[in-house]
């Protein structure tokens, strides 16, 4: 990752978080992972599940509560999963958690990040992910 990205990174952070339990960060992240993986934009998933085009861009920027279980089901069957269980495994202890969510695009590559906010002010990267984007219509590379 280039420097200018990791220091931009860790001003905006400072900008703003959410508290959120752990368990919510968890799903976030399989979400996430697995629209990438099947090439999905955030607005095609949304689409998908009939939701505005930037339903789910809210969500994994923690815009917008979590999701209830229904929605969740909707998620789950839209990125191929048939056991919610599985794809959402429940979290014994779901701490609570000041995070920054963010999302930046540099040309064809949009960054997501998760930071962690301890509490005394430092950041713990909790995911970094990379999605190529093509940024003219809106769709992933091929």
């Amino acid at each position: 990752m280039p420097n200018f990205l990791i220091i931009h990174l860790k001003v905006r952070q400072m900008e703003h978080y959410n508290k959120v339990q752990r368990m919510t960060l968890e799903i976030i992240y399989r979400i996430l992972v697995k629209r990438i993986a099947k090439g999905y934009t955030a607005e095609q998933l949304s689409g998908i599940i009939c939701r505005e085009p930037g339903y789910i861009t809210s969500l994994e920027l923690l815009k917008v509560p979590l999701y209830s279980k229904q929605e969740l089901r909707e998620i789950a069957w839209a990125l191929g999963e048939e056991d919610l269980t599985a794809f959402f495994p429940r979290l014994k202890q779901s701490a609570m958690l000041n995070v920054h969510m963010g999302k930046e695009v540099y040309e064809n590559t949009c960054i997501h990040t998760c930071e962690i906010i301890t509490e005394d002010g430092k950041d713990v990267p909790f995911f970094y992910l990379q999605e190529e984007i093509n940024k003219g219509s809106g769709h992933m590379l091929n």
